[in-house]
């Protein structure tokens, strides 16, 4: 009988029972299911709908609206390089029409009609998402400052990368930079282009004017206090400007919770 291999001698001498195999895989597998989890990569629905403001590219993901791309000023292609950083996008042209139907009930006047949540799965970085999130607590028939939202959020001189942040916000509309006007009255730029911004403001109660300025019949209201004032008041004029609200009127401000000056009495 001739010898054995020394391989086949190995492989007898180290035999493993189909118990103990069991026993290995599932010890491997129970290590190995929750760093899979950590890399899968979840599925976001995306679909082109038609607004008034131009066709946008939407996308929704689990957790609800990662995007609202404009496609009169940027390219689909741009929006989805930006989804695939995080997410697989699926074609879904219904949830896209869904978010469209939202969007044009609310520039026709239904100001509730914007109930999607938004996720902010695909904000740049930190300093992004804590703008994007304070630029949320922004009432309807409101707008701040690019000067007064980097204050709220510890940047009093960061208008600049406010503008950025605001500029490269992935849910416009939802999360609404719209909102987010210069210091001196005038309404700024805009990722969706400045008829747009004028659109949503107008459609929230703003009479922007041919030179794309806020209207001087705006009142301001204090964050603090919780009080709001024509913009003569000397009240108004002594207050910190990075508290401040700049509200279309007088009943926007009392809706979201404000009392008028006893000094201007504000209409």
């Amino acid at each position: 009988m001739s010898p054995r291999h020394p391989l086949e001698q190995y492989l007898s001498d180290t035999a493993v029972s189909d118990q103990m195999l069991d026993q290995l895989l599932r010890q491997a597998r129970a290590k190995l299911e929750p760093r899979m989890r950590l890399i899968r990569r979840s599925e976001a629905g995306v679909g082109i709908t038609r607004s008034p403001l131009g066709p946008l590219l939407i996308a929704v993901g689990p957790n609800g609206l990662l995007m609202v791309h404009y496609l009169r000023t940027q390219s689909a292609s741009r929006g989805i390089a930006v989804l695939r950083f995080k997410f697989d996008p699926v074609e879904d042209s219904q949830i896209a029409e869904e978010v469209g139907d939202q969007i044009r009930r609310f520039l026709a006047g239904e100001h509730d009609a914007l109930d999607y949540r938004a996720d902010l799965s695909l904000a740049a970085g930190g300093f992004q998402r804590r703008a994007l999130e304070r630029l949320a607590e922004v009432p309807l028939g409101a707008v701040v400052t690019y000067h007064a939202l980097a204050a709220t959020i510890g940047a009093p001189n960061g208008q600049r990368a406010v503008g950025n942040a605001m500029a490269a916000n992935p849910i416009p509309i939802y999360v609404p930079c719209h909102r987010v006007v210069r210091s001196d009255g005038v309404i700024g730029h805009y990722g969706g282009g400045t008829q747009c911004k004028v659109d949503l403001l107008r459609a929230e109660g703003f009479a922007v004017d041919k030179n794309l300025r806020l209207p001087a019949q705006v009142v301001c209201g204090h964050r603090g206090t919780r009080i709001f004032c024509k913009l003569d008041c000397p009240g108004a004029r002594r207050a910190d400007p990075t508290k401040m609200l700049i509200f279309a009127c007088s009943e926007a401000a009392r809706h979201a919770g404000m009392r008028a000056c006893k000094v201007c009495h504000p209409l």
